[in-house]
């Protein structure tokens, strides 16, 4: 982890975590657990809040992680119109950021 990536509530999330990935690398699980610290991660950070941004104390407090995630599916994209086009950017927006964010968590 690199913590000079992680500023505020997000940073104190990230140290919490170090006994569970800890725990996961000596048990044999490392990629089990950071796939598990992660998922927590985007139910306090969602991709689309910015990363310089905090969440509410309300929205924090509110976050349970024994409830399941909702399924993501990305829209029917077609050739042809403008709004299409927006979406797939969006799309791949969203999917540059979400390898960004999770690279960073590994460094």
């Amino acid at each position: 982890m690199n913590p000079g990536a992680f500023q505020g509530s997000r940073k104190e999330f990230m140290v919490a975590q170090k006994t569970a990935y800890k725990a996961g690398v000596v048990g044999g699980y490392a990629a089990d657990a950071l796939a598990e610290i992660q998922r927590k991660y985007f139910k306090r950070y969602p991709i689309d809040l910015p990363h310089d941004e905090e969440p509410s104390a309300e929205w924090l407090a509110a976050i349970d992680d024994n409830t399941p995630d909702m399924e993501q599916h990305e829209p029917d994209i077609s050739p042809d119109g403008d709004e299409d086009d927006a979406a797939a950017k969006k799309i791949v927006e969203r999917r540059s950021l979400l390898i960004f964010r999770k690279a960073v968590s590994l460094a």
